[in-house]
């Protein structure tokens, strides 16, 4: 073989494998930039509780309701973040956030002084709960927590643990001539649908839901129920896995949310998913979430 011959080669297999380490070194998508970009971006595992339409359900691969939408304009706030969803029942969820599995929770949920010992939460409030006396529509005496109490009609029971238990007792503590009587409920497998029959059945008298609670399953319960107006605003949270890890996280979502509340980002989820503004009903404007549960 000829030495020009055999330099050509050479010459060729040089070319291949510069051609060759070209394109694993541009081909693999992954620049340095790249790389470390991508270190400075947290995932943060968000769960939510499956099924609760209208906060938080799955509609194919679709995370949606209230509170998901809510996370996802968020998370287009946040680009240091990347939020990662997960939905399943609370009590899973719950023991999922407490562990470390997940560093954020949602699902329209109140706070709790019980709650709030074992999680943190948003300072500002993703949404505000209307809750509503449901009553039966042929009910014409009751209108107000005083009707109800002056009635001396059957309230619905309500779980210890929950906030409307709270707002009960706090009427009947500005109201000791005119105390609603009601029992603290121990058995929690009811769901709203068990207590909205049992009403519509004459069981008990009223019970108190949220407005969006009862709006989304009234039809598919064909009960003859109706609502009073608002009895109470409350203000919900997003909770978190309690501990330094979540601090700035927390930081961060609060301030979008604070900015979400002024330019009516808040306002439009509400009158999208929940069929009002909850925002714009008296009193509202005084709701936040540090001041309520503190």
């Amino acid at each position: 073989m000829s030495n020009s011959l055999i330099n050509k080669r050479i010459v060729a297999v040089i070319a291949a494998a510069a051609s060759v380490f070209s394109l694993t070194a541009c081909g693999s998508g992954t620049s340095k930039n790249d790389t470390e970009a991508s270190k400075d971006v947290q995932v943060v595992n968000i769960a939510g509780v499956t099924g609760k339409k209208p906060y938080t359900f799955v509609d194919g691969n679709n995370y949606t309701g209230y509170d998901f939408e809510l996370l996802k304009k968020i998370d287009e706030k946040l680009p240091q973040y990347k939020f990662k969803y997960t939905a399943l029942a609370q009590d899973a969820l719950l023991t999922g956030l407490q562990s470390g599995k997940y560093d954020a929770a949602t699902c329209s949920f109140y706070g709790t002084a019980e709650r709030f010992k074992t999680f943190d939460y948003s300072e500002n409030p993703t949404g505000l709960s209307d809750a509503r006396l449901i009553i039966r529509s042929d009910e014409k005496n009751i209108n107000s927590l005083e009707d109800l109490a002056k009635s001396g009609k059957k309230l619905a029971p309500i779980p210890t643990d929950d906030a409307r238990y709270t707002l009960i007792n706090q009427y009947n503590e500005k109201h000791p001539n005119n105390k609603i009587e009601f029992e603290g409920a121990t058995e929690k497998s009811a769901t709203v649908a068990d207590v909205l029959k049992a009403v519509g059945a004459g069981k008990y008298d009223a019970a108190i839901y949220p407005y969006t609670s009862f709006q989304s399953i009234k039809d598919e319960l064909g009960l003859d129920l109706t609502t009073t107006d608002s009895i109470g605003l409350f203000p919900t949270v997003f909770l978190y896995h309690k501990g330094d890890s979540t601090a700035k996280l927390r930081k961060d979502v609060d301030k979008v949310l604070d900015d979400f509340r002024n330019n009516g980002t808040l306002s439009k989820l509400s009158e999208k998913w929940y069929g009002e503004d909850v925002f714009k009903l008296p009193g509202a404007d005084k709701v936040d979430s540090v001041i309520y549960w503190k």
